[in-house]
């Protein structure tokens, strides 16, 4: 009788430590789903408070030492707006460096919401038909096609 008590005891003790376990297992990808799931929202709601529009007639893109496109922020955050965190792409070449220049209302380097900076690509083209597409750092783009000459 003994020996059965006792071994009822091992297996007892036994399945508590495998259930113990298995709750620690899924309770760690619990948290790890949950803390991905903000990390997620935050960013989703980085995009949604975070918006612009290219403003520019695109059959008449002004040309003051490069070509200038007109960036508005019509979101309700501000953003950034240098060349570390913003990029502009022209037919497929990323432009950065000298090749472009980003301005701002106030020289702050971010566009309140409501303002107007400018991109100017200090670039050459030819006549005919190109695609810009600006891109912020937190992933938002918003593409434009345009005519030269």
């Amino acid at each position: 009788m003994a020996s059965a008590a006792a071994s009822e005891m091992i297996f007892f003790i036994a399945t508590m430590v495998i259930a113990a376990s298995v709750v620690g297992v899924l309770g760690g990808q619990t948290l790890h789903v949950t803390q991905s799931m903000s990390q997620s929202s935050q960013g989703l709601s980085s995009m949604i408070q975070s918006d612009f529009e290219i403003i520019n007639d695109p059959s008449n893109i002004p040309y003051h030492n490069g070509y200038v496109f007109y960036v508005k922020n019509t979101g309700t955050n501000a953003f950034f707006f240098t060349n570390g965190s913003i990029s502009t792409v022209i037919n497929g070449t990323l432009l950065s460096g000298d090749l472009v220049t980003y301005i701002s209302p106030d020289n702050s380097g971010q566009l309140l919401p409501g303002q107007v900076g400018e991109i100017v690509a200090n670039i050459t083209l030819s006549a005919g038909y190109y695609s810009i597409v600006v891109t912020l750092n937190n992933g938002l783009s918003k593409t434009m096609e345009f005519q030269v000459g």
